[in-house]
């Protein structure tokens, strides 16, 4: 796939990072798990992430609030932009356009795309920008 990547996981749902886990670990991925929106900030705050991959309904935060609170980090801060994936099966186009104002860099809808979670992983990789499709 090109260099490692380190990858914050943000999935609250035990089956969905069971099946987020066994999809991601044959790509030798750094795989960082946290289980709610607060986590994840915490997190991005505490490590040097090359992508997050972030669920969209979870307690105590949302994927989109914990996303806005990523995106203020970086602006507050000297770090770059780091994409951020939303995982969600809300796919209506005022969902996606929703996570895309959130500062999502992309969309993978559950149950989990995976040919499109590949794609993207190797675009990071590749150090290429990620480009967000309104169109589910």
């Amino acid at each position: 796939m090109g260099r490692a990547l380190r990858v914050l996981v943000a999935e609250d749902n035990l089956t969905n990072q069971l099946v987020l886990r066994a999809l991601l670990e044959p790509l030798d991925l750094d795989l960082d798990l946290v289980t709610n929106g607060a986590e994840a900030v915490a997190a991005f705050q505490e490590g040097a992430f090359d992508l997050v991959l972030m669920d969209i309904q979870m307690p105590v935060m949302s994927g989109v609030e914990a996303a806005l609170a990523i995106r203020r980090i970086e602006a507050a801060g000297d770090r770059g932009h780091i994409p951020i994936i939303a995982l969600s099966a809300n796919v209506m186009t005022h969902h996606l356009a929703e996570y895309r104002a959130a500062g999502m860099d992309a969309h993978v809808a559950k149950p989990i795309e995976i040919e499109k979670l590949y794609a993207l992983l190797q675009q990071v990789a590749a150090g290429a920008p990620l480009e967000f499709q309104l169109a589910g």
